[in-house]
């Protein structure tokens, strides 16, 4: 008997592999291509500013304090347990999340056909992913009772968002055809993100900046919805 340690399955082994790998991909592929036919994707993104918008009114409306403002409070806050607006907030951040996702696939496989880079595509989708994980993770910890999964939740789809901004503005700028408002409102999502993220850290120093860092949270989010409304609109018109 050979020594099980030493061995290598054959390289005709891992041909089929390989290739149950790929057919499953196949397969999977085709049920999405099949839902896109029925569901044109941009319609999700219209869906999505939608829910979004719509979730963040109620929850403010239920958050109840006069002084809430964009300068004073985090988006974060409204998940925050003390509050009425938490189980209704993060039960439409965990609802949202196919959501995105579907649209955000649906917009790789829009760059694929038009000739895009396919590893950039491949990367680009698990981070989709890992923003979506991030975004359950940040509902499911309010940041008044776990604060550490919160931030980890956090880190993590702002990690994601940042990546799938800068691949996506990138593709764009590089495909025929595609104007180049759209890489540019991309540009600006990471530019809040960073600007975001640079104040929150800079909280830490001094109290000063929360509201700098408040601010951009929520020209985070606009941004954020002003890419998805116009992507959904161009990729609808688009021939």
């Amino acid at each position: 008997m050979g020594d099980i340690n030493n061995y290598r399955p054959s390289t005709h082994s891992i041909k089929i592999i390989n290739i149950k790998k790929y057919q499953l991909e196949v397969k999977k592929m085709e049920k999405l291509n099949s839902f896109y036919e029925k569901f044109p994707g941009s319609y999700i993104a219209y869906i999505g500013f939608i829910f979004s918008v719509v979730f963040m009114s109620i929850a403010i409306i239920l958050y109840n304090d006069p002084s809430f403002t964009i300068f004073t409070h985090y988006i974060s806050d409204l998940g925050a347990s003390t509050r009425d607006s938490a189980l209704f907030w993060n039960i439409s951040m965990i609802f949202t999340v196919p959501i995105r996702l579907l649209f955000g696939f649906y917009i790789l496989k829009f760059l694929e056909k038009r000739g895009a880079n396919k590893k950039t595509i491949k990367i680009t989708a698990y981070f989709m992913v890992i923003s979506a994980i991030g975004t359950t993770f940040i509902a499911l910890n309010p940041h008044d009772i776990s604060r550490l999964f919160h931030l980890l939740g956090a880190f993590t789809y702002f990690i994601g968002v940042v990546v799938i901004q800068i691949n996506i503005s990138r593709m764009e700028l590089k495909v025929e055809n595609i104007p180049k408002y759209l890489p540019l409102v991309g540009f600006i999502v990471v530019a809040c993100y960073l600007l975001f993220l640079g104040f929150e850290i800079s909280e830490l120093i001094s109290e000063s900046f929360k509201l700098l860092a408040c601010f951009f949270e929520w020209m985070a989010f606009f941004s954020l919805m002003a890419w998805l409304v116009l992507h959904g609109y161009y990729t609808q018109v688009a021939k």
